[in-house]
C-alpha cells in the first residue's frame, strides 16, 4: 500500500519541478538605429559622402535555456560597401552581446522574456579616391588621393525584451534600448588616436530576429520518453 502512495507523491514533485533545457547555434540579424546626424553634418562640410551603415546586420551567437534563465551571446559584423567610380565608401557596423533572460511562460517551447545585459557597439567609416582603371602608373604616382578612415565605439548598458519560439530551430525577436556607459569619440582607425572636438554618435535603441538550430527538452518531456 505504501509503494503506489510514495510514487505518486515523487510523480507529482516531478511535474511541479519541470525544468526547461536547451541550446542553439544562432544566426543573429540586427537592425540598429545609430543617431549620426552630426558627424554627418561634418562629413559633407569637408566634401564627404555620409556615414550609410547597413539597414541590417548579419552575425552568429548562442542562447542556452536553464529552466527559465534564458544566456545569449551574439557578435555581429557587417560592411556597406559603395563603389561610386572614382571613389569608394565602407561603413562597417559591429555590436557585441551578453545578457541574461528570465522567461514568464511556462511553456518551453515558447518564451516571452525581459533581458538585462552588455552591448558594445561600433562604426567605422572610410572614403578613398580612386583613379580609372586605365591610369597610367606614372599618373597614379604623382596624384594625390584623398583617404580618410575614422572609428567610434561605445559600450551601453542593454535593456529589453524578447519573443521566440523553440524546438528543434529557434526564431526569436528582440527590440533593445541602450543607456550608454561611456562617452563616444571618433578616433583616427590603425593608431586609434582620438580626434578632439568629434561630434557625438549614439545607439538609443535596436531590433534583431534570430534564427538558430539547437534542440530544447524538460523534465516532464524526457519523462515521457523513458516511460515508453
Amino acid at each position: 500500500m505504501l509503494t503506489p502512495a510514495l510514487a505518486q507523491t515523487d510523480t507529482t514533485k516531478t511535474a511541479a519541478n519541470d525544468n526547461v533545457y536547451g541550446g542553439f547555434l544562432t544566426l543573429p540579424i540586427e537592425f540598429p538605429v545609430i543617431n549620426h546626424a552630426a558627424i554627418d553634418q561634418q562629413l559633407g562640410s569637408a566634401g564627404l559622402p555620409a556615414l550609410n551603415y547597413s539597414a541590417a546586420n548579419f552575425g552568429l551567437g548562442v542562447q542556452l535555456y536553464l529552466d527559465q534563465f534564458i544566456t545569449t551571446f551574439s557578435f555581429n559584423k557587417t560592411t556597406n560597401r559603395k563603389d561610386q567610380g572614382s571613389y569608394l565608401t565602407e561603413v562597417e557596423y559591429r555590436s557585441t552581446s551578453f545578457n541574461f533572460g528570465y522567461d514568464l511562460v511556462k511553456d518551453f517551447r515558447y518564451s516571452a522574456y525581459p533581458y538585462i545585459g552588455f552591448k558594445g557597439c561600433g562604426v567605422s567609416y572610410l572614403y578613398r579616391e580612386k583613379l580609372p582603371d586605365d591610369t597610367a602608373l606614372r599618373d597614379y604616382l604623382n596624384t594625390p588621393l584623398q583617404y580618410k578612415e575614422i572609428t567610434n565605439s561605445r559600450a551601453h548598458l542593454d535593456l529589453g525584451i524578447g519573443l521566440s519560439h523553440q524546438w528543434f530551430y529557434l526564431v526569436n525577436f528582440r527590440a533593445g534600448y541602450l543607456l550608454p556607459l561611456e562617452a563616444a569619440r571618433w578616433n583616427m582607425s590603425g593608431n586609434k588616436t582620438p580626434l578632439a572636438a568629434s561630434p557625438g554618435i549614439s545607439y538609443p535603441y535596436y531590433f534583431s530576429l534570430t534564427l538558430g538550430l539547437g534542440n530544447i527538452t524538460s523534465t516532464k518531456q524526457l519523462e515521457r520518453h523513458f516511460n515508453r
